[in-house]
């Protein structure tokens, strides 16, 4: 808690970047709303679901936490080792893991915080349409989808103590993102030969359970295929991602590279 407090008190004194992180957050609902007005005409397997923008906004908004969870976690992370922090942390009582990730919970917490006012704006200011929600089990998928993709979020903070750079990973996570993962369009859209791809991403059943619940109104019973894969994410990518950076940190600690960047 202490360390989350910490990080809060960090970027609320930056207070120009700390506006805009809420400021930019809210812009991109406007691109949202205007890419699905340029758009224009639909494909049926968007018509299926509602409007586009309000398929855009899910797909848009948890996407970018995901981008922006894995690019801020590894630039906390090498601002405490740029400054000096990280090898005292370790040999406090705190453990190393929690050590690494403490002071980078504030920015999963405003991550969430982003992506409720970005829902708010797309549906109080641009009119998306969310009338049908079945809130229970957005809630249920969105507590789900954040262990399995905040795991993401952990290998790049792993990378980043034993490479010292997270960009080639950040990178390639953007790219599979936002082509495999649907959320500009379906992907039944993509070349078959390109679509096993995307059932292998977590993001991929995260918005299809999301775009059940908020958009047609489904069950937890009707959503329990896409449930069942982020249960499953979760128990294989949460504790792997932990393991590999346990032995991300054991590695800088026997070469003597913990405080270098």
């Amino acid at each position: 808690m202490a360390l989350t407090w910490r990080g809060f008190l960090n970027a609320r004194s930056y207070r120009l970047n700390f506006i805009g992180t809420y400021f930019g957050g809210a812009l991109y609902v406007f691109f949202y709303a205007l890419l699905a007005h340029f758009i224009g005409q639909q494909p049926a397997a968007i018509r299926e679901f509602g409007d586009y923008f309000t398929y855009l906004l899910i797909g848009g908004v948890f996407a970018r936490y995901l981008s922006l969870g894995m690019k801020y976690l590894a630039r906390e992370i090498e601002n405490e080792m740029v400054i000096g922090t990280v090898e005292p942390l370790m040999v406090t009582a705190t453990s190393p893991a929690l050590a690494l990730l403490g002071a980078s919970a504030w920015l999963f917490i405003e991550g969430v915080l982003v992506m409720l006012l970005q829902l708010g704006v797309g549906v109080f200011v641009f009119g998306a349409d969310l009338s049908r929600a079945n809130w229970l089990a957005a809630l249920v998928t969105t507590l789900l989808a954040l262990g399995a993709l905040n795991s993401w979020g952990i290998l790049s903070a792993a990378f980043l103590l034993v490479f010292k750079r997270a960009d080639p990973l950040n990178w390639l996570i953007d790219l599979t993102t936002f082509v495999f993962c649907g959320v500009y369009f379906p992907i039944t859209l993509l070349p078959w030969g390109l679509q096993w791809f995307s059932y292998i991403l977590p993001l991929t059943y995260a918005l299809e359970a999301l775009r059940g619940a908020l958009m047609r109104g489904q069950s937890l019973y009707e959503l329990r295929a896409p449930l069942l894969a982020l249960v499953l994410f979760n128990v294989v990518l949460v504790p792997l991602c932990l393991i590999v950076l346990r032995r991300a940190l054991a590695y800088t600690k026997r070469a003597g590279s913990l405080g270098q960047y």
